[in-house]
């Protein structure tokens, strides 16, 4: 199994690779907002999960290990937007 999830995740960063947004000047092109192509990335990703999610749920799928399958609101943590900030201020200041 987890030969599945090392696969998935070269997968992914190959494909985040392909889509550029590992590039520097695109990175930097995003934080000048003047280039908004991984914003782009980032909405398509986040769509593309949200109706995966919505698919799974409406058909009471189960997950990958057969457990049932639940998707429960997370509480609220007051110190996540300060984290929030700092981690943007950081990725916006190194471009990576």
């Amino acid at each position: 199994m987890n030969f599945l999830y090392l696969g998935l995740g070269a997968l992914f960063g190959f494909l985040l690779s392909r889509a550029g947004v590992t590039d520097y000047e695109v990175m930097l092109g995003l934080f000048r907002l003047q280039d908004f192509h991984v914003a782009g990335v980032m909405g398509v990703g986040i769509g593309v999960s949200a109706l995966g999610l919505a698919w799974l749920t409406r058909t009471r799928s189960s997950a990958v290990n057969g457990c049932p399958l639940e998707l429960a609101p997370k509480p609220g943590q007051p110190r996540l937007f300060l984290r929030s900030l700092v981690f943007g201020a950081g990725w916006g200041l190194t471009g990576a």
